[in-house]
């Protein structure tokens, strides 16, 4: 059983693939050579350090997380010790009064999925930081709020740790990825849209996110998508006033590779091997050379594929229930003392 902050294995049932680390940025690339389609045969070797999610087959005998249908929370009489941001609250004491734990994973970061003790039930995400990042992981939840960015309904402080309590969303794209299912031209596009719009509003804001991968961006079940700022606290940093470079939109060609042929060019290219997958979706393969030459989101936000294509996170609700039963989610769950009746 795995615990709480261990590396997972990558193992996806139909072949494994390598998700290879974080490229150096190329300065200059030709769209026209990298996306034809490459000699080199698909490495089915592991690599290193690589988040990802395992598929489940008939045959697999681990146990399924069984996800419970999210309530809005009950509105409780209570004394606020502080309020910051738009209405956010922070109680000093544990959440542990409150909610109880089911079970620990690893969903852009390690959480605890918890249902309230009492009352109106309803699932949430808990997570938890040393005490001395709690001015940091505050300040900068006053500085944000935006609706594919994750959210965070209330905190709770004690003199060790800092707990954040947010909407428990039970994917990341590393599912999509993960599973046999390939998004369509759609569906990438309610993707993308998402993802770009969040990225776009973390650099107005000044924020940069330094490790934005597949395993990093939440999906909920309703199809929208939410880049993990908090839930990766060490992994958002201010930034100088300015716009976006480069380095900013290169995670964004490799989680569209990801998506688009569940895995990157083992010679840091940006491209796709398969081209005929993808013939009769032009706007994908231009969007995925735009990332290599853009100078900003807004370049991005031009594209065919986010202007023309009709899209909203809707959907991607098929497409996120599918991930749901179909790959699966590294866990570590504890039994808790027998209730007497």
């Amino acid at each position: 059983m795995r615990k709480l902050g261990e590396k997972r294995v990558t193992r996806i049932q139909a072949a494994q693939v390598a998700l290879l680390p974080q490229p150096q940025t190329r300065t200059e690339v030709s769209p026209v050579t990298d996306l034809i389609p490459g000699p080199q045969p698909l490495h089915l070797g592991p690599a290193p350090g690589k988040r990802s999610i395992t598929s489940v087959t008939s045959e697999h005998t681990g146990k399924k997380n069984r996800l419970m249908p999210q309530s809005p929370p009950r509105q409780e009489t209570m004394q606020w010790q502080s309020i910051i941001g738009s209405g956010l609250t922070v109680r000093d004491e544990s959440p542990w009064g409150t909610f109880r734990k089911y079970y620990d994973c690893d969903l852009a970061g390690p959480v605890a999925v918890c249902v309230r003790s009492s009352g109106d039930r309803g699932v949430w995400a808990v997570r938890q930081y040393p005490i001395e990042d709690a001015d940091k992981i505050l300040r900068i939840l006053r500085s944000m709020r935006h609706e594919n960015l994750a959210s965070i309904r209330e905190c709770f402080r004690t003199p060790e740790l800092l707990y954040t309590l947010g909407d428990f969303d039970p994917l990341v794209l590393d599912h999509i990825v993960a599973c046999k299912a390939f998004p369509d031209e759609q569906e990438l596009a309610a993707i993308m849209s998402q993802l770009v719009d969040g990225l776009l509003y973390l650099v107005v804001n000044n924020f940069n996110h330094t490790s934005l991968e597949c395993s990093s961006v939440l999906v909920n079940l309703n199809g929208r998508i939410k880049i993990g700022t908090v839930a990766r606290i060490d992994c958002c940093v201010f930034r100088q006033r300015g716009r976006a470079d480069a380095s900013d939109l290169a995670p964004v060609s490799r989680i569209m590779m990801e998506l688009m042929q569940k895995y990157v060019k083992e010679d840091r290219a940006v491209g796709i091997d398969n081209l005929d997958r993808w013939r009769t979706c032009p706007a994908a393969i231009e969007f995925l050379c735009a990332t290599t030459w853009a100078g900003s989101f807004e370049e991005l936000k031009e594209q065919r594929l986010l202007t023309e294509i009709s899209c909203c996170p809707g959907n991607l609700i098929g497409l996120a229930w599918f991930a749901l039963i179909s790959a699966r989610t590294f866990y570590s769950y504890t039994p808790g003392p027998m209730k007497n009746d």
